[in-house]
This record gives C-alpha cells, structure tokens and sequence, in this order.
C-alpha cells in the first residue's frame, strides 16, 4: 500500500463524489472505496441536518411564533403557579430589570422576556431560547427579598440577552445529530424527531459553562444597579444561601448550584463584594475576617442579626447603600438621621435595629469618616 499524500486523498475524494475513477493513481478496492464514499455521503447528509437545525433553532430563539410555542410548551412541560403574591413580585421585577436593560441594550425591546412562576420547590430559575424563562417558586423560600431575587433574575436575563441557551443547545444537538449520522441512524429526516416537546428536553439539559456563569453574574449586577436595586444584594444572596445550604441542602439542586460547571457560592459573593468595592471607588470595604462596614479605612458599623438576616448578610445591604451614595456623588453631602433611618445626602444607608447603634450616632460617626 503507498502512502498518499493529501494532496492524492483529497483528488480521490472528489473523484468518487464525482462518479469516476482517478488516475494515475492506483484503483482502491472496492470495500475501501464504499467506505469513502459512505464517508462522503454522511458528511453531506450532516451538514444538510446541521443546516436544518440551525433554522429550527432561529426560528424558535428569533421569531414569535416560534417563541410563543415554545412557551406554551414549556408552560405545558413544567406547570403554572398561580400564586398571587409570588406572581405580583415576579411581575414587578421583571419590569424593573427589563427597563434597566432596555438603557444600555435596547434590543429588548424587539424581544422582550417571556416568563412564568412554575410549582417546583428547588430553587432555582432558568432562561432558555427566544428569551423564554422559567422561574420556580422554591426560589422564594430561600429569598423573598426583592432586590435578591431580582440579582438571580438577572442573573437568567444575563444568559438570555447572550444567547447562551442557543450556543449550549447546538453544541449538544451537534453531538447527538453527529453520532446518529456517523451510526446511520437518524433515516430519512434528521429532524423528524425534533419536536417543540422534544426540544424543551433538550434545553432543560443544557449545561452552562463556568465562563458563561460569570458572565451572567456580572451582567446582574449592571443590570440590577441600573434597576434601582440594592448592589450588595448580589454578595447577600450567595451569602444566605452559604448559610442556608444545611437547611434546604435536598432543594438546592438547580442549575444555579450546579457543582461542576459553576463558580462556588463563596466565589460568587467574593466577586460581588468587589465590584462594590469598585463601585465605592474603594472607599466602601469590608474590614478582614469580620463583618465590619469600613469607610476609608475606618470602622463604621457591624450590624446586628435581625429576623431571618444574619449580620454577614445585612452587612452587605449596608456596603451597596453606601456604594450607590458615592458613586452618586452623595458622599459630598452631610450624614443624618431621619426618622430613624440614617441617610448619606439623599441616599438611605440603613436603619438600625436591635443592637445596632442609634441612627444619630452612625450619622455622626460617617461624618467623621466620609
């Protein structure tokens, strides 16, 4: 047998699409040639599916129809919640985020998210193509806080405006058309299995990779800061969930917590904590190994628990108050207290409770340290 150059493979492959023999070269015998030519006949066939998946999954992410259907077929697949409060929250919310992104990327306003509360109690929340999400109600019994569920929302809306679903879904269906196309196996129609219900199982399988992640979280962050919501909510979330992981440990087994392709919960809240930094200009820190609110350096205050809040958590509500005056240029503005919440120029910083100082003692204190 002679070596073949690839300039010769390739002159044979032609020649056998083609229909006829090549010379100079020696004649292959005829097994080899069958299997080249079944070869080549795979390949044409696969490119012919990848094609019509392609269109199939640009119609279902960019068109309408196609993202109403696959809607109502994941409504279908999963069940509707029909709770008032939690639905109204969810309403509200979305609203808030959806206008924030509107401000920086308008494109939103062509596709705008379609969303719905499901039964399921793990919490956990998810977007897949056509800006299509699914939220379950178990997420509100780790969090009811609004401006932390409003960062996990965002974190979904993140993957939807960069189509991450879409990306993560060719690249299983490309896998799975390829094997069945190398076996011979997919018959006539490639695609003739591929239905809306069929594709809503492929989806929810996804996985989402570790890059994708943060990508996500950091769009949350932008987008819940341009909402209005509180930007330490992000670091509070990841925060409570550390600490609740013991009590919900058989209902935290969503997408969101995914051990193998997603960043720890510890990560997550240390990457918040310092884009607030940032945010400050570095003047809003937490001081080391503590719960301590610093300015500039200096101690402002360890907040106290309060009911369902521990001081870690709070203490991060307090950090994006601060952050948000002066990134304001509120910081320029005296500190008081009104009504029993402390207030940096315009900007509420927190209200003291329980064991907290009083709010005219911490008015006076960021005075004396802004």
């Amino acid at each position: 047998m002679f070596k073949r150059t690839k300039k010769m493979t390739a002159s044979i492959l032609l020649g056998l699409a083609a229909g006829f023999s090549v010379c100079p070269y020696p004649a292959m015998p005829q097994t080899e040639a069958a299997d080249i030519a079944g070869m080549i006949g795979s390949l044409i066939y696969g490119a012919q599916v990848y094609k019509q998946m392609d269109e199939y999954l640009d119609t279902v992410n960019n068109t309408e129809e196609g993202r109403q259907k696959y809607f109502e077929e994941l409504k279908k697949s999963q069940g509707v919640s029909y709770d008032s409060y939690y639905n109204g929250m969810l309403d509200g919310i979305m609203a808030n985020l959806s206008a924030g992104i509107a401000a920086s990327a308008p494109s939103i306003k062509q596709k705008p998210f379609l969303y719905f509360l499901n039964p399921s109690t793990e919490f956990n929340a998810a977007c897949g193509l056509g800006h299509v999400m699914t939220v379950n109600i178990g997420l509100f019994k780790i969090s009811d806080n609004t401006d932390e569920v409003a960062f996990v929302l965002g974190h979904e809306m993140g993957h939807g405006m960069k189509n991450h679903a879409v990306s993560g879904t060719k690249k299983k269906l490309r896998t799975i058309i390829g094997g069945s196309v190398a076996a011979s196996a997919m018959g006539g129609g490639a695609l003739a299995n591929l239905t809306m219900s069929a594709l809503v199982g492929q989806i929810n399988n996804v996985q989402i990779g570790k890059k994708q992640e943060w990508e996500a979280d950091n769009l949350a962050f932008d987008y819940c800061y341009q909402a209005g919501y509180n930007p330490g909510a992000g670091a509070a979330l990841w925060q409570r969930v550390e600490e609740k992981q013991g009590e919900f440990k058989n209902s935290l087994v969503g997408e969101i917590f995914s051990p193998n392709d997603h960043p720890t919960n510890k990560e997550r809240r240390e990457n918040y904590e310092k884009k607030l930094v940032k945010l400050s200009g570095n003047h809003i820190t937490i001081k080391k190994d503590s719960d301590m609110v610093q300015v500039n350096g200096k101690d402002f205050v360890t907040p106290a628990a309060v009911s369902g809040m521990s001081s870690a958590e709070r203490k991060y509500f307090i950090m994006g108050n601060l952050a948000a005056a002066y990134n304001h240029g509120q910081n320029v503005k005296e500190a008081y207290a009104s009504d029993g919440t402390v207030y940096l120029g315009n900007q509420s910083i927190m209200t003291p409770t329980g064991s907290d100082p009083s709010a005219e003692a911490l008015a006076r204190r960021l005075n004396e340290i802004k």
